[in-house]
């Protein structure tokens, strides 16, 4: 009879072990399918981006020097480009219903328009993902560095938040993580 007890005990205790090791693994695995959703959403913007000229004035024309360029404080949209804040799908014109898509893609022709964008993700994969963008003039041998004079090499930097994200105590209080992603644009 004490065998019995003792095995049960034992038995109780591997199996409360092995529900807590589960739970565990599936709350990772939920984390990670969220920020591969971020990851995703934000590439969709630079992938956006890389379909844009690279300055307001090498729309039309081909610029040889970096002083032809846009200034570094005047970097974002121009007028015309309004969109609403933030950005959301689309189904107004020139998108529809069944193809639906965001303002960025037809109201900007340039890469640091989106510099100050934002951009409000409600999809199946990625609800209340929210995405804030900056461009700046990056150095041409160094893209990580910012420069605040004209180069032929720009930066963007896309962050990424979620209400899914994995939470961490900063001053006190509780913040969701920050999923980056930067590339270099070079003339």
């Amino acid at each position: 009879m004490i065998l019995v007890f003792g095995a049960l005990i034992i038995f109780g205790i591997l199996l409360t072990s092995s529900n807590r090791l589960l739970i565990g693994n599936a709350k990772i695995a939920d984390e990670n399918e969220y920020y591969i959703s971020a990851l995703s959403v934000a590439q969709a913007v630079l992938d956006e981006a890389k379909t844009k000229a690279f300055d307001q004035r090498t729309v039309n024309k081909l610029q040889l020097i970096p002083d032809s360029l846009t200034a570094s404080s005047l970097l974002g949209r121009e007028a015309g480009e309004a969109i609403p804040f933030p950005d959301t799908l689309s189904s107004q014109s020139p998108f529809s219903p069944i193809s639906r898509g965001y303002r960025s893609m037809v109201a900007f022709n340039d890469i640091d328009d989106y510099n100050g964008y934002r951009r409000l993700v409600n999809t199946p994969r990625a609800e209340g993902y929210q995405i804030f963008v900056t461009v700046s003039y990056a150095g041409e041998t160094n893209p990580d560095s910012v420069k605040f004079i004209k180069t032929f090499s720009k930066k963007m930097d896309i962050s990424i938040t979620s209400p899914y994200f994995a939470q961490r105590e900063e001053s006190g209080t509780m913040v969701a993580d920050t999923i980056k992603l930067s590339y270099a644009f070079t003339y």
